[in-house]
């Protein structure tokens, strides 16, 4: 099911902070144009879709876990997407990698499965403890022999508290210490700016934890002392939550209603979003090119203001931190239309007629 949307210009009240901004080391950025038009494209998995990756925009993969176990892995070839029903023995959560040839999928029961042969495979199931629930909520690398898998084990309250984190080197998979961190391992990138490290983890337990959305930092030595710094904590509430996001390779965070930076240990507000709609979830191509994620659709800051692209169709839309593929001209995101059981995927090109 395709059906055509364009974008809506609806202002939304900003302050931007430009301390952030002033680097002389930093290249001049040029901002891209709002002007898409976007397309919806349904996928009928039935049952729960979360993440995208994809190489080109003639080359995405969306995955889930399946309602019917031959479809988890779907495939966007330029025109259509579509699965090759294969049924395969593994829940994908996360998906990740460097080419069309070189594609990483991290799963249910610590499953990595990899693609460089035009076909998946099991490369590595890895425990922890000797517990083997682990599941990788998402992955991350910085090339194909420098490479991550994280997510969660679950404690003894069967809550997927127990936080994991796998290296690859190019040989196999390691599984990393992590006494000190609490909760799911959700996102895990490197400041490319001065090296540090930044992970987000999400706690389970309701009431129990109220500051349930953590983040941390460490530098690559306390991989080895087991050190971690814990820098940031929130509830898990809209409006409130934190989050963080990896830009080119500047790592930016989400906290409640301000978009920040790190600088010489402390955190300095790059943009303040006054929007009560702001779901603190945020993708982006560089400092003047970046989408929010709003309760009601999807907006853009483009260094100067905040302008909606389009708005949802129904409620209980939204799109998770995953379900986000960005290229040079051309944007794709995963919505979970909750109130129909649809995913969908929105796909922005620009307007040459425009």
């Amino acid at each position: 099911m395709k059906k055509k949307i364009f974008a809506a210009v609806i202002s939304l009240v900003v302050l931007v902070l430009s301390s952030c901004n002033s680097n002389p080391l930093e290249a001049p950025v040029v901002p891209r144009t709002r002007d898409y038009v976007w397309s919806v494209d349904t996928i009928l998995n039935y049952a729960y879709m979360n993440k995208l990756w994809g190489s080109s925009p003639l080359d995405v993969y969306a995955i889930g876990q399946p309602g019917i176990w031959s479809k988890s892995i779907w495939h966007f070839d330029g025109s259509n997407w579509s699965t090759d029903n294969v049924v395969r023995a593994f829940v994908p959560h996360s998906i990740y990698g460097f080419s069309a040839n070189n594609i990483w999928i991290g799963a249910s029961g610590g499953k990595i499965w990899n693609n460089q042969s035009g076909y998946w495979k099991e490369v590595a199931v890895l425990t922890k403890d000797g517990h083997s629930d682990i599941v990788f909520d998402n992955m991350w690398g910085e090339s194909p022999n420098d490479m991550y898998a994280f997510g969660a084990d679950a404690d003894d309250k069967l809550l997927a508290n127990i936080s994991v984190i796998a290296h690859y080197s190019g040989d196999n998979w390691v599984m990393m210490n992590t006494d000190g961190l609490h909760g799911i391992v959700e996102r895990f990138y490197r400041n490319k700016t001065d090296g540090t490290f930044y992970l987000r983890t999400n706690r389970i337990g309701g009431g129990e934890f109220p500051d349930s959305n953590l983040i941390y930092e460490y530098t690559p030595e306390s991989l080895i002392s087991k050190k971690y710094n814990k820098i940031y904590g929130s509830i898990e509430t809209q409006g409130q939550q934190a989050d963080i996001s990896l830009i080119n390779g500047e790592v930016y965070f989400v906290l409640g209603n301000e978009i920040a930076k790190r600088v010489n240990n402390q955190f300095q507000t790059f943009l303040r979003v006054d929007n009560p709609n702001f779901y603190q979830r945020i993708w982006g191509r560089n400092s003047k090119d970046i989408f929010l994620l709003m309760t009601d659709g999807l907006a853009h800051y483009d260094g100067t203001d905040i302008e909606y692209l389009f708005h949802f169709n129904k409620p209980r839309t939204q799109i998770y931190i995953g379900g986000a593929a960005l290229f040079d001209y051309e944007v794709f995101f995963l919505a979970d239309e909750s109130s129909t059981g649809l995913y969908l995927i929105y796909h922005g090109k620009p307007n040459k007629g425009g």
